[in-house]
């Protein structure tokens, strides 16, 4: 079970992050049903959705039922470890072959001055720029993109309640993948991530966040690192605005594209600044 910790922004996402959070449990099971939105490996993605469902099932048992699940540790998003198992000799070796090798004996050696140049690589370096490479670069082209999915999107799916489409509280879905058209905010979140990936987008410039609305509502949007800071794709707006525009207050969030690499988003996350004039326009349909 992965312990709290401060997350390192990601290069593209400026936003101030907090100790690791337990992913949504619908979000969980949606991955569970659905793998191959969730991640490029499916089997990854269902192993770690286990070991989600295993770590919120240990720290309510050990917790309480009254711990915020939003505080909880999130699983490890990677794939399970290998453990080298021990090495067993095969049977019918002879004992004289694992006798020690007879002693060399060396003679006429001179030394040799021998020069070498030695270059260190930083590993957190090096991952910080694979992460650059990795990071949308904020073009007309990929502005354009943003828009049209989170119009097309916005404009595919009917505002419906979880509870009037599927008879439960909480279920994250792709309607219009499943041939739906109602959803709730997740379901927005989800297509458009969806559309995004299949548009070329890299999963790691695609992150789900959860927010309080200011009437006090939780609500979730889809954030896009790009070169020029995230940006908020939002079922409630045709407007894509940067973080610190939209209207809310940032509760958690996925780090790096990562399906259960989730983060609490540190408190002070909520004023709204005015937008910059010149960037951020309307959305068309």
């Amino acid at each position: 079970m992965a312990s709290a910790s401060v997350a390192a922004p990601q290069p593209g996402q400026d936003m101030p992050l907090g100790a690791s959070a337990m992913p949504p449990r619908g979000y969980v099971a949606f991955c569970e049903r659905k793998p191959q939105d969730c991640g490029a490996d499916p089997h990854v993605v269902i192993a770690a959705a286990e070991r989600a469902d295993a770590d919120r099932a240990e720290l309510l048992a050990a917790l309480g039922p009254s711990m915020p699940a939003v505080i909880m540790p999130a699983a490890l998003s990677g794939p399970p470890v290998l453990r080298a198992m021990p090495i067993s000799w095969s049977p019918g070796v002879r004992d004289a072959e694992l006798a020690p090798a007879p002693e060399l004996q060396l003679t006429n050696v001179e030394r040799v001055q021998i020069q070498t140049t030695v270059a260190f690589v930083d590993p957190s370096a090096e991952a910080l720029r694979e992460a650059q490479d990795r990071t949308p670069r904020m073009t007309p082209q990929l502005w354009s993109l943003l828009n049209r999915v989170n119009g097309q999107v916005n404009g595919a799916i009917e505002q419906r309640t979880d509870m009037a489409n599927y008879g439960v509280e909480d279920f994250w879905n792709t309607p219009l993948e499943d041939g739906r058209h109602a959803g709730d905010c997740e379901d927005y979140v989800l297509e458009k991530e969806r559309a995004l990936v299949a548009a070329g987008l890299p999963r790691q410039a695609l992150n789900i966040a959860v927010v309080t609305t200011r009437w006090g509502e939780s609500h979730a949007v889809l954030l896009v690192a790009t070169s020029e800071g995230e940006y908020v794709l939002d079922s409630l707006s045709p407007w894509i605005v940067s973080w610190r525009q939209a209207p809310y207050h940032w509760v958690r969030r996925q780090v790096d594209g990562e399906a259960f690499n989730w983060v609490m988003v540190d408190g002070g996350a909520h004023l709204r600044e005015p937008a910059a004039k010149g960037l951020l326009i309307a959305s068309s349909r």
